[in-house]
């Protein structure tokens, strides 16, 4: 457990360059569009400010294969390996690490986004009547919306690095293999998850309370959510992180 947490520091600490390049940008494109607040509207400046929010979703995912890459592109994978820690313990840091990242980057997002509806008097504008929302109504609707996020992220992640743990089950065309292999995957969980959702379609909705700003005012609608989608979404994370584990630690070439 030690060894570890020692390789989730050491992931995180490689990817501070990264992260602290995206906060700068996302700071940069908050104060761009405060100069835009005159010219394109205070409340179309606010929303353009959660824009990297969904960049973030695919940056995370991303991240999560770039820590592996990087392994063999500095050529310490051998090293790596040769750790006492296993192929699933070397995959969990990795991603681990990503995932911490995403989740700071977004939270830090959000702060941002934050401070500049704080500032709304500054531009002549009221704030949101927050306080004045439903909020214990719509808790199951933001649980389950932001676990579903979080799902979203851990599964492209887990995806892109078994894809790149399968192309280096060669020396050649790995580049390939690995594109190949991506587009089967997706496929397999895709169409694979559609049908056990099906089978499992006998287990009990869950009903949230989405919110809606229609043209009459805001509104809650109720909507239903499968949990049999949720199992097999639970499932097919543990099965990508079987194999990403198994690929790293017997299968991928050094």
């Amino acid at each position: 457990m030690k060894l570890f947490f020692s390789l989730y520091l050491k992931e995180l600490r490689a990817s501070r360059g990264n992260f602290l390049i995206f906060l700068a940008a996302i700071a940069a494109l908050d104060v761009f569009l405060m100069t835009r607040a005159a010219s394109w509207g205070y409340w179309n400046v606010l929303a353009a400010s959660f824009v990297p929010l969904a960049l973030l979703i695919f940056l995370g995912m991303l991240q999560a294969l770039l820590l592996v890459r990087d392994e063999w592109k500095a050529g310490t994978a051998p090293f790596l390996r040769s750790l006492p820690i296993s192929g699933w313990g070397i995959v969990g840091a990795k991603m681990l690490a990503a995932f911490t990242s995403w989740v700071a980057m977004s939270l830090v997002t959000l702060a941002l986004s934050g401070i500049f509806h704080a500032c709304a008097p500054w531009f002549g504008m009221e704030w949101l009547p927050l306080a004045e929302l439903p909020w214990s109504r719509m808790i199951g609707f933001i649980v389950i919306f932001v676990l579903g996020i979080m799902g979203a992220v851990t599964f492209g992640g887990l995806i892109l690095q078994s894809a790149y743990l399968l192309g280096r089950i060669v020396n050649r065309f790995s580049g390939l293999l690995s594109a190949i292999a991506g587009v089967g995957l997706m496929y397999v969980a895709t169409r694979g998850g559609d049908w056990l959702a099906g089978v499992l379609s006998f287990l009990p909705v869950i009903t949230v309370e989405v919110p809606f700003n229609w043209s009459e005012g805001f509104a809650l609608v109720p909507q239903t959510v499968p949990s049999g989608a949720i199992v097999v979404l639970v499932l097919e994370l543990a099965l990508l992180f079987w194999a990403a584990g198994w690929l790293m630690e017997k299968r991928a070439e050094s």
